[in-house]
């Protein structure tokens, strides 16, 4: 395994986050999921890194997944992952496929090393397998001020306004089609999903105050020429670490409230209630099947089920399935043989998504896609992008949905996509 150069950098983690926008090309990992593996950095035993920086990639590639996936591979070094963070390598996105027939589109760009930020600590470290990384993001840094305290270049975040995609009994009725298919035996789990519209040209604005209000444990931030995407995703899609795959399917939702007495009860009541606990169960089921075509046999198990967790805007229930990976796979296979997640899809998988193509009139975009990472040793790790705004220059979208069972209701249900996606809508950007 060759070595990692970690170093010091001189840039203020406040200037770098604020300016996040102007940096074409970069993409932005945040929360305790993705940088957990940061936390232990013996060299710096103080530093708690609250984001993950990639900039100026190397090369890009984009298209249809396979053709990225078969250029990731190619230059990762091992099958089996040695390392346990990312370093350099490839990051980038999966876009959910607009039709189930179609494969889906990837984004994807390889960076040299990544920079990691502690704006409690003031500190930004140079992480990379090359001990010129770190020199050479010094001088893009300190570049990048000189030309923006000569361009402005920053909008003041501003609440923005949003439309629904549909209207309530255009969502009833779509609703209603979805009840017909789960009477008729061809779906247990339908994820419909609904999305909202702003006019705005949001792609120049900076990501900090979703990231901050939220903290969510995925977040993702990318930025390119054409369009910016902000997520605030509390799911993981998968992670490979050491040869072990883990992932983490969210299924079951209540609202919080600012009364805590009543928002205990919500979480209570969550964790206890039968219906959530199915519709989390059978997604399990689905993600076991996933998962056991990449792992070793007898690999798959449950860690935990049902798990409660809370997040900014709403309580969810969590499991977590792990697996030993096969070794004669690469983490890209494993990536593309369990994609999409079947926690945004239904079950059984393709029914739901062939359902979901003919009820929902627009293309999902980034939005039930994954975004992530594999490091040029192995490491690997994606969320679900959930609670996301896809924004161009001609206007964004954000979408909101949830998983229909057949002991589900219509209002119940159309009032969990405002629970989840009302309080980012909210947040000024």
């Amino acid at each position: 395994m060759p070595k990692a150069y970690l170093s010091h950098l001189s840039v203020s983690p406040s200037w770098l986050l604020s300016n996040l926008q102007n940096l074409t090309g970069t993409q932005a990992f945040g929360g305790s999921g993705f940088l957990k593996p940061y936390t232990e950095l013996t060299e710096y035993p103080e530093f708690n890194p609250k984001y993950l920086l990639v900039h100026n990639p190397i090369t890009t590639t984009s298209g249809p997944i396979s053709r990225c996936l078969d250029d990731i591979r190619h230059s990762l070094h091992p099958t089996k992952a040695t390392t346990d963070r990312f370093t350099s390598g490839w990051c980038g996105l999966i876009e959910y496929p607009n039709n189930p027939n179609q494969e889906p589109l990837g984004h994807f760009s390889h960076y040299t090393g990544c920079i990691l930020i502690d704006p409690e600590q003031h500190y930004i470290l140079a992480l990379s397998y090359s001990p010129e990384f770190a020199n050479q993001s010094q001088i893009d840094f300190d570049n990048l001020k000189s030309k923006i305290s000569t361009t402005n270049t920053k909008s003041a975040p501003k609440a923005r306004s949003w439309t629904p995609g549909f209207t309530k009994p255009e969502y009833l009725e779509k609703y209603a089609q979805v009840e017909e298919y789960l009477k008729s035996g061809d779906c247990y789990q339908v994820n419909l999903a609904m999305p909202f519209h702003c006019k705005d040209d949001l792609t120049l604005q900076n990501p900090l105050p979703l990231l901050e209000t939220f903290n969510a444990p995925f977040s993702f931030y990318m930025k390119t020429a054409d369009r910016s995407v902000f997520s605030v995703t509390p799911e993981r899609f998968i992670s490979i670490r050491h040869n072990q795959i883990e992932t983490r399917p969210i299924k079951g939702t209540a609202p919080r409230s600012a009364d805590s007495r009543e928002d205990l009860q919500l979480a209570e009541g969550l964790k206890t209630s039968l219906k959530n606990q199915a519709e989390n169960l059978m997604i399990v089921d689905l993600l076991r099947n996933d998962l056991s075509r990449s792992a070793k046999p007898d690999s798959v198990k449950v860690e935990k089920l049902f798990e409660l967790e809370t997040h900014t805007n709403v309580h969810h229930l969590v499991s977590t399935i792990s697996a030993e990976k096969r070794d004669d796979l690469s983490p890209t296979e494993v990536i593309r043989s369990a994609f999409p997640g079947g926690s945004i899809t239904g079950a059984p998988k393709r029914r739901a998504m062939e359902i979901i193509h003919e009820l929902e009139t627009e293309s999902r975009g980034a939005y039930c896609g994954s975004a992530g990472f594999f490091d040029a040793q192995g490491y690997t790790d994606f969320n679900i992008l959930i609670r996301t705004i896809s924004a161009r220059k001609e206007g964004a979208t954000c979408w909101g949905g949830g998983g229909i069972v057949i002991d589900s209701t219509a209002e119940e249900e159309y009032q969990e996509i405002f629970n989840k996606v009302q309080k980012i809508l909210n947040t000024p950007l």
